[in-house]
């Protein structure tokens, strides 16, 4: 019977029970297991290597600032004027003429601005994103000295010491008119803004004529370059190739590294990348002072350099030079579409110079270009011969051929129905 019963528990896959000297058994070798795992040593603690290198100050030339208590490093690189950064030396930028910088962003206190009395300035941060908790690492500041141009690195070797940093900040910059930095206005400055006030010191001391140079760089390249970012001028323009340097977006990385291993040896590159930043600061606002004073030094040769100055000029009152941007424009001037708004802007100098035989001869070039593109040059032929030459039957044809246009606002056909009435009740008289 039992024999019987084992079949039918094997054939319906069922285990037998097993005798208690069989649990027994296999409960004893589960407990030697555990024993033995227990009696296990556990393995070892990670060593931790702690850096016993030089600071700083062994990869870095600088010093120290000590006061209260405070111990800041601060980095220290003195060029010669004649120190060429790029295809430009330091000091053409203290042998030209910067009252176009006034005219450029339309802040009157910038008219004034002289190189010898400015201050350049770049930070580096723990991050892009802003607020509150990020901070400058590294202040880097700019500035000629006698017969040098001096760079200072503010350093924070731990976060404990910006407020004396930011203090040292304060107690500099009034030494200085005028405020350099490319994209400060909307970065760098707010940025040190809100660190000054939440250490509870005066901002103030940040608050003076500011030439950002991102925004004349946009005026007179978005045309012409794919991109108005520092790097991409510095390649196309300016001619700095660098070497050995870091990226901007791997630079907070390396401080939080840094932070933790104590190991300074990757942050000369980080200074390197700062002071790059600064000296090609001073070469781009001379480069931005020679184009707005001599269009013939323009860098790029596809006629977009020469429009975008053309234009600042025709805002400023400048017809002669204008002029002359636009023209050359034209003859570099690949694009047929970018040849029609060239005409247009020229047209209009020509227009207010007086010079009317130019005038009509462009407007006559636009439509022969783009026939329906735009009511503008057949609006001002039809202008032209009802108010100067007085011949009112071809002010009317123009007035009339403004029609073919291919897109009319309600705007621009009221406008023409009404000069060609206009022009209708001359004729009739």
């Amino acid at each position: 019977m039992t024999d019987l019963r084992r079949r039918l528990q094997k054939l319906r896959g069922e285990r037998p029970p097993q005798k208690k000297s069989d649990i027994g058994d296999i409960l004893d070798d589960l407990r030697a297991r555990i024993n033995g795992i227990m009696k296990k040593s556990p393995p070892p603690a990670p060593k931790v290597t702690v850096y016993d290198g030089p600071g700083i100050e062994g990869v870095v030339s600088g010093d120290y600032h000590s006061r209260n208590g405070w111990k800041l490093f601060i980095g220290r690189a003195g060029y010669e004027r004649g120190y060429v950064h790029g295809n430009s030396k330091l000091e053409e930028i203290l042998q030209q003429d910067y009252e176009v910088f006034g005219m450029l962003s339309g802040d009157l206190e910038l008219a004034g601005f002289d190189p010898r009395e400015a201050v350049f300035i770049d930070t580096e941060t723990t991050g892009l994103s802003g607020g509150s908790g990020t901070y400058a690492f590294l202040v880097g500041i700019g500035y000629f000295e006698e017969n040098q141009f001096v760079v200072e690195q503010f350093f924070l070797q731990q976060e404990s010491e910006e407020e004396e940093l930011l203090r040292l900040l304060g107690e500099r910059f009034p030494d200085f008119r005028f405020l350099v930095s490319f994209n400060g206005k909307s970065y760098d400055l707010p940025l040190l803004e809100t660190r000054f006030i939440l250490n509870r010191l005066d901002p103030g001391v940040l608050e003076m004529p500011h030439l950002d140079l991102l925004y004349p760089a946009r005026r007179i390249w978005k045309r012409s370059l794919q991109s108005c970012r520092l790097a991409v001028l510095e390649e196309e323009l300016l001619g700095v190739m660098r070497s050995d340097d870091v990226p901007g977006a791997l630079i907070p990385g390396l401080y939080f590294d840094f932070l933790r291993s104590g190991d300074p040896t990757r942050m000369e590159r980080v200074f390197y990348h700062n002071r790059l930043d600064i000296l090609s600061l001073v070469t781009l606002a001379g480069l931005v002072q020679r184009l707005l004073s001599d269009s013939t030094a323009a860098c790029r040769k596809d006629g977009f350099e020469h429009y975008s100055l053309g234009r600042i000029h025709l805002e400023r009152g400048r017809l002669d030079e204008a002029a002359a941007c636009f023209e050359e424009a034209l003859r570099c001037c690949p694009y047929a579409e970018q040849e029609w708004e060239i005409l247009k802007e020229l047209s209009r100098v020509y227009k207010k110079m007086g010079v009317m035989d130019k005038a009509v001869q462009t407007w006559k070039e636009m439509i022969g270009i783009a026939p329906e593109r735009d009511v503008f040059p057949y609006v001002e032929l039809a202008k032209h011969y009802e108010h100067r030459e007085g011949d009112f039957d071809r002010a009317t044809d123009f007035a009339a051929k403004a029609f073919r246009v291919s897109f009319l606002s309600s705007r621009e056909e009221e406008e023409i129905r009404h000069r060609l009435r206009r022009v209708r009740k001359k004729q009739e008289r």
